[in-house]
């Protein structure tokens, strides 16, 4: 593709991105782009699962909608099948029925009972929920990033054609790769993996070089076959020390240096955020907004990095872990704080 190219396909729209459920958020990362990386990262608590959850169920409906073709492949290593089918249905009861049914509750977890009533609309959306569960290429074993690399370029290969241009070597005629074409026009892949310290250990590495190495294969895959990466990676303690939030006026908000394990996600990332919660830090006011009014009901997302347009932009998120829903908070000075109490 040359330039003119791309400034048509742009004009076209095949560059609008899949839906993630916001819209504040999409001025500065433009939805879910095809081929870029993205880097979520957070303490523990801070939502991350759910977040990427939401965004992953938005898009594929928004690809449906909109006949887009769309392939996801889903590393959970750190939640199981039924546990994540369970949030999903709360998240889908939600959006479909503005009806908040927790998790806990369909699990029926300790003293939480589904009324009769709430049963008979738990059951009712478990087809929907098994369809959508069905299109997508879970694994909920942890495997080693070699062989997720293999899985994925030869799933690659079987569904597109590779051009290859001849090169010489030492007076020898050699092939390389120059470009791949998938076989069905604008197909959207994504890899969403929750978490990369979970990754299988492969050729006596640690954990760094493993989330290094898994790294460095995504970037081939959104290089050469326009995979979609979409990894969650956990932040070190760093955020929440005594050390750092004795320090008045310190930027406290997310920021690279609170990447566990390994930076390299970061450096490799297109679009990397981070997920706080204000509240948990015991701080009373964030972006604006008073925390000691939104308690836990406020999560703070920033883009820490963005090569696709302005980064180190804060946004407000209403939390409702009880429905595993987001929504984007109103701005500070137009805020209803009864509302939210």
């Amino acid at each position: 593709m040359n330039l003119e190219q791309r400034i048509q396909a742009g004009l076209d729209g095949e560059y609008q991105g899949l839906s993630n459920g916001f819209s504040r958020l999409n001025k500065y990362i433009f939805g879910i782009q095809r081929g870029a990386y993205y880097l979520l990262g957070g303490q523990s608590g801070t939502f991350k699962t759910t977040l990427v959850d939401y965004m992953v169920l938005n898009a594929l409906q928004f690809a449906e909608a909109n006949n887009i073709p769309i392939e996801i492949f889903y590393y959970s290593f750190e939640i199981d099948k039924l546990t994540k089918q369970c949030n999903w249905l709360s998240s889908l009861i939600y959006q479909k029925y503005g009806r908040t049914i927790s998790p806990e509750s369909i699990k029926g977890l300790g003293s939480f009972r589904l009324t009769p009533e709430e049963h008979e609309l738990v059951k009712s959306e478990i087809p929907e929920m098994e369809r959508l569960f069905d299109k997508i290429y879970f694994t909920f074993k942890s495997e080693n990033p070699t062989g997720i690399f293999n899985t994925l370029k030869e799933h690659a290969v079987l569904n597109g054609t590779i051009e290859y241009e001849e090169y010489t070597y030492q007076g020898e005629i050699k092939q390389k790769f120059k470009k791949y074409k998938p076989n069905q026009q604008g197909i959207y892949r994504l890899i969403v993996m929750d978490h990369m310290y979970l990754l299988k250990k492969e050729r006596g590495f640690q954990t760094k070089e493993v989330i290094d190495k898994m790294s460095e294969y995504a970037v081939s895959l959104r290089n050469m076959y326009a995979y979609t990466p979409i990894f969650i990676q956990q932040f070190n303690q760093g955020l929440s020390s005594v050390d750092r939030l004795k320090f008045k006026g310190a930027d406290l908000s997310p920021q690279q240096s609170d990447f566990r394990d390994s930076t390299s996600p970061y450096a490799d990332a297109d679009i990397v955020l981070g997920t706080m919660s204000p509240f948990k830090l015991d701080i009373e006011t964030s972006l604006g907004y008073d925390i000691k009014k939104l308690k836990g009901k406020m999560l703070m997302l920033k883009i820490i990095k963005n090569r696709l347009s302005t980064d180190n932009i804060g946004i407000g998120l209403h939390v409702n872990p009880k429905s595993a829903s987001f929504s984007e908070l109103p701005l500070p000075n137009e805020i209803n704080y009864r509302q939210y109490e």
